[in-house]
């Protein structure tokens, strides 16, 4: 009885420890499978909020990513690209110094185009004693369909702009463009650019003139150009290329 005793009690623990060889082979398992699932998750969650948010409204992420509401991609082309063409004092100075300051919110290809647009305006005597700015053109600020969806991470934002420049104080320039300008995801430095977009320039397509004679009629003070069409869907034939544009 004695000898059976202990041949139960070895074959007990035998069991026991067995059970907890498998007990600590699935908690490494388990320990293994969700440090693998945290290193695939993002490091980071990059939230766009569009302006109008609502309470109860959902925002989806996927990758890390959230869609970027269109008027988020037009306020960020119309704000970096007026900051470009903002020439306060002397466009020999300005102009390089806007596309430094701005170098962050632009793509290696925009920022390379940028220098050498300056130093053509440069050789043609086109920037000494000059300043310039752009505005919206009254009456035509943001709508949906200037956001050309180009898929999840691009987009061409078509601005209407009134473009002034003047030269040793006497005004030289007054006109309208229309600039299609290409919106990308830039994820390159958080610290410096926290919209993680970045400018493009114009992509496949050129800047174009509105036509001025296109005013409505009324209060000539007031006038504000007819409204241009818009494209509904982005194609290279459906934007104005205009290569006389300056």
């Amino acid at each position: 009885m004695s000898s059976e005793k202990y041949m139960n009690a070895l074959e007990m623990e035998r069991r026991h420890s067995r059970r907890q060889m498998a007990s600590q082979f699935a908690l490494l398992v388990l320990a293994v499978f969700a440090v693998w699932f945290a290193w695939r998750q993002p490091k980071s969650v990059d939230v766009h909020l569009a302006p109008d948010v609502r309470a109860g409204d959902t925002v989806h992420v996927t990758g890390g990513h959230s869609p970027v509401p269109k008027p988020n991609v037009y306020g960020f082309a119309y704000y970096i690209w007026q900051q470009i063409n903002r020439w306060q004092t002397d466009g020999v100075k300005d102009y390089g110094q806007q596309i430094f300051n701005m170098q962050y919110y632009l793509t290696p290809r925009c920022q390379a185009q940028l220098q050498a647009d300056m130093e053509t305006r440069q050789g043609k005597g086109e920037l000494r004693k000059r300043t310039r700015q752009i505005t919206e053109i009254p009456g035509f600020p943001y709508s949906e369909n200037r956001v050309l969806s180009e898929g999840p991470d691009a987009w061409t934002v078509l601005l209407d702009m009134q473009v002034t420049e003047t030269f040793g104080g006497q005004g030289v320039k007054d006109v309208f463009i229309r600039y299609p300008l290409r919106v990308v995801r830039f994820d390159v430095d958080r610290e410096r650019n926290p919209w993680r977009l970045a400018l493009d320039c114009f992509g496949a397509n050129r800047p174009a003139r509105l036509n001025p004679a296109e005013l409505k009629a009324g209060n000539p003070v007031q006038a504000t150009l007819a409204a241009p069409r818009l494209p509904s869907v982005i194609s290279p034939s459906s934007l104005p290329r205009d290569t006389s544009v300056d």
